[in-house]
């Protein structure tokens, strides 16, 4: 009988502990108002910033691959460029010319951030001239990828067909021209005119060719466009200075 109640004493502790291991987990892992496990995070959150981490490493995988071989690439290299699986690749783009795109999407979103984040200057000439050297330092360093994707169609051609990345563009440099025109800095003429003769100079071709084959610096070459893109548009020698 005294075996009896040990080995029942026994089972209760047992059984205590249980709980109370039980207990705790519960505690530990209990979820918060939002779903997810305390100390942990939560796994939509998680996965969204893997795939947007995967992305960017192929977006910048696409960069370098560009700059060293041109559009001659595979899917395949890519992901290897990148560091990522070819699974991972595929389940961002179907296809090169598809992460191509994003490429220059988001390149082109960038610059115009970067544009529009460009301080006020004292007057609208000096803003001119900042977003033209800011636009130069930045083409020396993505230009040598950039001119592989350019496309076969012309720059008011996209623009009229509603081409978002052309329009995102247009949209923030036509309002800096145009107040340059009201300050007297330009003549009146089209938006649409002023803005590609602006592009053209700005080429991303013609600064790294400048860049590379001249071996001027970023300085000199934005200077050097900034006159031009004035003269082209009736402004007399020496405006940018």
């Amino acid at each position: 009988m005294l075996t009896f109640y040990i080995g029942m004493l026994h089972l209760v502790h047992i059984s205590a502990s249980f709980r109370r291991d039980w207990t705790m987990e519960r505690v530990v892992h209990t979820p918060t108002a939002s779903g997810s496990i305390r100390g942990e995070e939560p796994g939509s959150r998680r996965i969204r910033r893997d795939y947007l981490a995967s992305r960017r490493d192929l977006l910048d995988a696409a960069e370098r691959l560009l700059a060293k071989h041109g559009g001659r690439f595979s899917l395949v290299d890519l992901a290897a460029e990148a560091g990522v699986s070819t699974a991972t690749a595929y389940r961002h783009f179907p296809d090169v010319d598809a992460a191509l795109d994003a490429y220059y999407t988001q390149l082109v979103e960038t610059l115009v951030s970067h544009m529009e984040a460009v301080p006020a200057a004292p007057d609208v000439l000096r803003r001119f001239v900042a977003v033209c050297e800011l636009w130069v330092r930045e083409a020396v360093s993505w230009g040598p990828a950039v001119v592989h994707v350019r496309s076969s169609r012309g720059f008011l051609q996209r623009l009229r067909a509603d081409d978002p990345v052309i329009g995102r563009l247009f949209g923030a440099l036509a309002p800096l021209l145009a107040a340059l025109t009201e300050a007297g800095f330009i003549p009146p003429g089209p938006a649409e005119y002023g803005v590609l003769i602006w592009v053209t100079v700005f080429d991303e071709r013609v600064v790294v060719d400048l860049h590379d084959s001249l071996s001027w610096p970023s300085a000199r070459i934005a200077a050097e466009l900034t006159g031009s893109v004035l003269r082209a548009l009736g402004r007399p020698a020496g405006a940018a200075e």
